[in-house]
Parts: structure tokens; C-alpha cells; sequence
């Protein structure tokens, strides 16, 4: 049950793309409607949780034991990095097509290491924020299009798109969501 809450309150309540502003300028930019838009979710999807996994073992073997925690984001961008560059090769080798991107992932990698306390609830929470910006890319896509439908100017369109993703920030923060969280209360 406590995994349900985590997922739930960093999917919706905590979301990485709304609170922490992750990739929210690449979300207003990516489109996912095409054919290499599932290689590209897919390596996306694997490079965060294996680096996640990784990343979380190194930090509680090695930079916990050695009291050396504050170098931890470093440590993930190297395993990243390594992950990242391996799973690029082999989708370069089999579809000659390039699928890279940094900074969302990244950003993932350092959530989830830095906010759990166990294998499992960096999952959940690698996962969670994976979900939330599988449910804030259709918003978007939704907004795009209709923003566009009515004018053609595409200098207007971030700063009404912030707005946009600030009125549903609002809205979210409007109810009490203390309970899916209970470690954060302690």
C-alpha cells in the first residue's frame, strides 16, 4: 500500500514535470506521433531504470559506507552516461536512427535516487514520474493543437502553454494530499 501512495502522490500531487519543472520545455517541442517515437520511449524508458537501479546500489554500497553522499548526482551521470551511450549504439546499429535525450532522464535519475529509501520505491518513483509525463504529453499534444488551430503564431504559444501547465499545477494543489505521503509528515 505504501508503494500505491508513493506512485500516486509523485505521479499526480508531486508530479516531476508540473512541481519540479523536469522537461517541461521538451514536452511543449516533442512529438510522439511518429514511428521512432517507440524506440525512443523504449530506450528512455530502460536507460532510467537500470541507471536508477545501479545508481541507487552504488550510492548506498559505496558513497554511504565512505560518508561521501554529496557527489552522488556525479556518480549518477557516469552510470547514465555508460547506459545511455550503450543502449544509443545498439539503436543506431538496428534502425540507423538516433534517439537521444539527456537532461529529462537525468533529472529522473537524481529524483528518484535522492527521494527513496529502498530499491523498490526508487522504481516506483522512477516509474511514477515516467507516468506523469505519459499523462502530460497528451494535455499537451491537446493544447498544441488547439492553440494552433486558432493562431499561427508560434512566439505566443510558451508563455501560454506555461499558463496553461501553471493553471493545472493550481488545480492540483487545491486538495490535501498530506496522507500519500506520510513519510515526508515524520
Amino acid at each position: 500500500m505504501i508503494y500505491l501512495n508513493t506512485f500516486l502522490y509523485y505521479t499526480f500531487f508531486a508530479s516531476a514535470i508540473l512541481f519540479y519543472g523536469l522537461g517541461v520545455n521538451q514536452i511543449a517541442e516533442l512529438n510522439f506521433m511518429n514511428q521512432k517515437s517507440a524506440n525512443y520511449a523504449i530506450k528512455i524508458i530502460i536507460s532510467i531504470m537500470i541507471s536508477v537501479v545501479l545508481s541507487w546500489i552504488v550510492t548506498q554500497m559505496i558513497l554511504v559506507p565512505l560518508k561521501i553522499v554529496e557527489i552522488f548526482p556525479i556518480v549518477c551521470f557516469l552510470i547514465y552516461i555508460c547506459i545511455t551511450t550503450f543502449l544509443e549504439g545498439l539503436i543506431r546499429i538496428t534502425t540507423s536512427k538516433s534517439s537521444s535525450e539527456f537532461l529529462l532522464s537525468y533529472m529522473i535519475i537524481i529524483l528518484s535516487v535522492s527521494e527513496s529509501h529502498s530499491i523498490l520505491n526508487t522504481l516506483v518513483i522512477s516509474g511514477s514520474c515516467i507516468t506523469a509525463l505519459g499523462i502530460m504529453l497528451p494535455l499537451t499534444l491537446v493544447f498544441r493543437k488547439r492553440y494552433f488551430k486558432e493562431c499561427s503564431v508560434k512566439e505566443k504559444y510558451f508563455p501560454r502553454y506555461l499558463l496553461f501547465i501553471t493553471i493545472i499545477l493550481l488545480i492540483i494543489s487545491v486538495w490535501d494530499v498530506m496522507w500519500l505521503n506520510p513519510e515526508v509528515i515524520k
